[in-house]
């Protein structure tokens, strides 16, 4: 069985959406694979892939009620879009990855679908956006890389019942939730990094 992977960039507060508003380079080529199979939500892949080099080196899936325009090595899931991802995760072969899509993130989450999530978390404040509920996320792996970006490698974990909904508090508008509970004082096990 092989694993779905999404690649996200995220401003140091947390904003997931549209990066291409507070970074000042293209965001999506960052998070493209060399090689392997990429699912595109509808409208990241009318937004990006005409702008994206090495997109034919790369199968493409795209998940979408309507068409989009036909590129090399691109195809639309037809169907229920559950049950054709769950199929895909079935067959033997290399991960999954998605490109940003926050919306096919989020539906990924909500069908238990999704097997680890990769941040590049930039050293930018954008202020406002939607954020990514990271309270099910355990961390596996960080680095640096260049211009002071941090990768993060989460894996997701699936508990069977679902948070008291007392121990959360909405930010508001802008989506996502925090915690009422402080940050723990006491030092955690260190995770291993790769510089």
């Amino acid at each position: 069985m092989r694993n779905i992977v999404a690649r996200l960039c995220m401003s140091e507060d947390g904003i997931v959406e549209r990066p291409e508003q507070w970074l000042a380079r293209p965001a999506i080529g960052q998070l493209m694979p060399e090689s392997g199979t990429v699912l595109w939500g509808r409208r990241t892949f009318e937004r990006y892939a005409g702008a994206v080099e090495g997109l034919e080196r790369t199968r493409n899936l795209v998940v979408g009620s309507r068409p989009v325009v036909a590129r090399p090595s691109t195809e639309m899931l037809q169907g229920d879009t559950r049950r054709v991802l769950s199929a895909l995760k079935a067959v033997p072969g290399d991960d999954l990855r998605v490109i940003g899509s926050l919306t096919l993130v989020r539906s990924l989450l909500r069908w238990r679908l999704l097997d680890e999530i990769s941040l590049l978390i930039h050293p930018v404040a954008a202020g406002r956006g939607m954020l990514l509920d990271r309270r099910h996320l355990q961390l596996i792996s960080m680095c640096a890389r260049d211009g002071g970006v941090l990768e993060a490698n989460y894996r997701v974990r699936y508990t069977a019942t679902a948070a008291s909904s007392t121990a959360l508090v909405s930010t508001g508008r802008w989506g996502g939730t925090r915690s009422r509970d402080r940050v723990a004082s006491t030092m955690r096990p260190a995770v291993r990094t790769h510089a």
